[in-house]
C-alpha cells in the first residue's frame, strides 16, 4: 500500500502558494497545495499526531473508537480500544502518554502508549452530542492542554495536567473547528476548521489571528506538524488520507 508514506524521510515537493486574498479583517489568506496524499489503514480518521520520536504518528477513528500506531511507511504497529464513544482528537505527553478526546460524552483521557486509562475527565459542554469536542493538542512546557469545541459555540478551552478547565474562549472567524496543534517553536495554536478548510494561527487564548491558510482537502479532522516547523500534516476523515504539506 502506501509505501510512498516513505517520502516523509526524504524528497518533497515544494508546497505551492498559489495566490492570496484580503478579509475584512485585513488578514492574508494563502492557499497550501499538499505533496503527499496516501491512503492510511484506519477507517474514518479524526485525530493525529506525531509519534514522541517523530517515527510515526498515533491516529485515532470515531468509527470504532481505536488508537492507532502506523509507522512511516503505513504499516499499523499496533492499536488498541477506548472505553467509549466518538473518538476524535488525540495527543502526545511524552514518550509513554497519550491523551484522546470523545466527544458525545464529552470527556478528555489520559492513558500510557498500551492503552492503559490512567485518568479521566468530563467537561461540562453544552449543545448537540455530535457537535462536541474535536481536538486536543498539549503544551509540555506549561502542562497545559488546548482543546476545541466544535460549534454552537466554537470554543478554544485550556485545562491544567490534572484535566481542570482553565479557561475557555469562543472563536468566531471560523465556521467550525476540528483540530488543534500546539506549536511550541513559537508558543502558538493551529486551528483546522472542516467547514472552512482552512487552518488559522493563533495566540493561546485564540483571540488574536495571525495567518490563515486555505487547504484543498475534504473534510479534514486532524493537524499536526513535525516539531522543525518544516512539514504540515492532516486526516481526511471521508478520505481516509493524510496529505502531506512541505512547509520549506
Amino acid at each position: 500500500m502506501v509505501s510512498r508514506l516513505n517520502i516523509f524521510i526524504g524528497f518533497f515537493v515544494l508546497t505551492l502558494i498559489l495566490g492570496c486574498k484580503v478579509d475584512k479583517d485585513d488578514k492574508t489568506v494563502k492557499t497550501l497545495q499538499f505533496s503527499v496524499a496516501e491512503e492510511i489503514p484506519v477507517p474514518e480518521p479524526s485525530g493525529l499526531d506525531l509519534t514522541y520520536d517523530e517515527s510515526g504518528f498515533w491516529v485515532v477513528s470515531d468509527e470504532n473508537s481505536t488508537v492507532y500506531l502506523i509507522d512511516s511507511w503505513g504499516k499499523v504497529v499496533k492499536n488498541f480500544k477506548v472505553n467509549g464513544y466518538d473518538l476524535e482528537g488525540i495527543t502526545v505527553i511524552d514518550e509513554g502518554k497519550l491523551a484522546v478526546i470523545l466527544e458525545r460524552t464529552r470527556e478528555v483521557v489520559v492513558l500510557d502508549t498500551s492503552g492503559t486509562e490512567m485518568k479521566r475527565a468530563k467537561l461540562e459542554l453544552t449543545g448537540e452530542l455530535n457537535s462536541g469536542l474535536e481536538g486536543i493538542t498539549y503544551n509540555p512546557k506549561l502542562k497545559r492542554f488546548y482543546l476545541v469545541n466544535e460549534k454552537d459555540p466554537i470554543l478554544l478551552l485550556t485545562l491544567d495536567e490534572n484535566l481542570r478547565e482553565l479557561s475557555r474562549d469562543t472563536l468566531s472567524f471560523l465556521k467550525d473547528a476540528s483540530g488543534i496543534y500546539f506549536d511550541s517553536a513559537d508558543n502558538k495554536l493551529w486551528i483546522l476548521s472542516d467547514e472552512s478548510r482552512m487552518i488559522v494561527k493563533t495566540d493561546l487564548s485564540g483571540k488574536e489571528v495571525f495567518d490563515k491558510y486555505i487547504i484543498k482537502v475534504e473534510q479534514p479532522e486532524g493537524i499536526t506538524f513535525n516539531r522543525a516547523g518544516t512539514r504540515l500534516y492532516v486526516v481526511s476523515d471521508i478520505r481516509g488520507s493524510l496529505y502531506v504539506f512541505n512547509l520549506e
